[in-house]
């Protein structure tokens, strides 16, 4: 990536920036204070706390940050993204975070679901009252290996109304 070459934040023992070390360069005020905010992290003053780097594109923010996650050893992970990420995605702001700091610390997340595949036999609705959706009912799918009667609530129905799901035709449901 851009910052490979990154190995630490580049100071000396009393925390000043040396003027190249370590693969930095510059910003020798912020370096300083990425080193205070790492002694207080090793001395565990605060430990599982978040660090935000902001200002302007190409002030070093990454760099800073890799070298902060350099400095700590191998095995700290970390992930970079830039804002204009979250604001393009197809997802929600907080689940586009979500994924970001699952990845900065390393959660993998194993989903397996079960998903049945058959015809739809038959779509039974209970008679709403007048002028109201249906609440209840329930759904007949017959797959290669089975045949399933599945009890409708109103959020399953109005999917099944929007899809346009009727008898004869093919259904898919994650158990």
């Amino acid at each position: 990536g851009a910052h490979s070459h990154i190995r630490g934040l580049g100071l000396d023992d009393a925390l000043d920036a040396r003027k190249i070390s370590q693969g930095m360069v510059g910003q020798p005020e912020a370096r300083k204070a990425a080193g205070i905010i790492l002694q207080m992290i090793k001395e565990g003053k605060i430990a599982g706390r978040a660090v935000l780097l902001a200002g302007q594109p190409g002030t070093g923010k990454t760099a800073i940050a890799m070298g902060m996650a350099k400095a700590l050893g191998d095995s700290t992970p970390f992930a970079s993204m830039a804002a204009s990420e979250i604001f393009s995605l197809e997802m929600s702001k907080t689940e586009a975070l979500t994924q970001a700091f699952r990845q900065a610390i390393g959660v993998r997340i194993k989903e397996e679901t079960e998903i049945i595949e058959g015809e739809v036999v038959e779509v039974e609705l209970d008679a709403p009252a007048a002028g109201s959706v249906a609440k209840t009912g329930k759904l007949t799918l017959k797959s290669t290996e089975m045949e399933t009667i599945y009890d409708l609530g109103q959020k399953m129905i109005e999917s099944l109304n929007r899809e346009k799901v009727t008898a004869g035709g093919v259904g898919t449901i994650d158990k």
